[in-house]
């Protein structure tokens, strides 16, 4: 049984990024046209869904708590002296666009500059990721009773499941060099097209490392919370402080190693 009780607060996040997922769902099976596939960089999409949705947040957000700021990637930008809600409405567009169920909403608050609540939802799993900092990381389906989450206790790197991602084509090259080091010396590497759920998925002990260079805050707010109340570990790909850009976030056993690999490129 749950013994922990959440604010209010994070209990209305969970259901705005249920209700989010429930709108990508309805949205998904429609035709790649019909999704109105639009390009904000070469390899960057931007869908109806992803606008649906962050108007659908910001608008609850706003009846709900109207001195609340918002911070959302489709350019959703609301002052807030206290409280912030950092928000990807779509992550995985890419994916959500051509036809794999393999994305999420991303909706993390942010109190006077530390992020308080993160929330992950996968809609076509069902899965729920949270965490309230001080209460734990937690994983819920619909009806079921929430389990929490603890990172993996891997510690050797040749035993690892790792995941990155594919950032823009500038990027590219550099990321490109560490992964053929990290497909030698790690079990696999998997690149699912969402870090958000690559961050939830290291919480919940199912990945043992991720990294990615160039992401943005509303990619990973939700999901640091998340590893870090989880037991995990989240850093730049340095190992200094992250705050946006490059991430890496491991079950903390693993660290130092992938850290050497990202430096050295062995």
């Amino acid at each position: 049984m749950v013994s922990v009780s959440f604010s209010p607060l994070a209990v209305f996040a969970m259901d705005l990024a249920r209700e989010g997922g429930e709108r990508l769902l309805s949205l998904f099976p429609a035709a790649r046209d019909a999704k109105e596939i639009e390009f904000k960089g070469p390899t960057d999409l931007v869908t109806r869904a992803d606008r649906e949705v962050e108007g659908l947040i910001s608008e609850r957000v706003r009846a709900a708590y109207p001195d609340h700021g918002l911070l959302g990637e489709e350019g959703t930008v609301r002052a807030g002296e206290v409280y912030r809600w950092i928000v990807d409405p779509l992550d995985g567009t890419t994916n959500f666009a051509h036809g794999l169920p393999w994305f999420a909403v991303s909706v993390a608050v942010e109190h006077r500059g530390t992020i308080v609540v993160g929330v992950v939802y996968h809609p076509s799993a069902d899965e729920l990721f949270f965490a309230e900092r001080g209460k734990g990381a937690w994983l819920s389906t619909r009806g079921g009773e929430p389990a929490r989450l603890a990172v993996s206790t891997t510690d050797d790197l040749g035993a690892a499941l790792l995941a990155t991602g594919l950032p823009g084509r500038e990027l590219r090259p550099a990321h490109l060099r560490p992964i053929p080091v990290f497909m030698q010396r790690a079990r696999e590497v998997r690149m699912t097209g969402s870090a958000a759920i690559h961050l939830a998925y290291v919480a919940a002990g199912r990945l043992d490392g991720f990294w990615e260079p160039g992401l943005n805050l509303w990619d990973v707010a939700a999901g640091m919370l998340l590893v870090e109340e989880a037991g995990g570990r989240v850093t730049d790909m340095r190992g200094g402080p992250f705050r946006a850009g490059d991430i890496l976030a491991t079950n903390g056993y693993l660290h130092g190693a992938m850290l050497e690999v990202l430096a050295t490129g062995a």
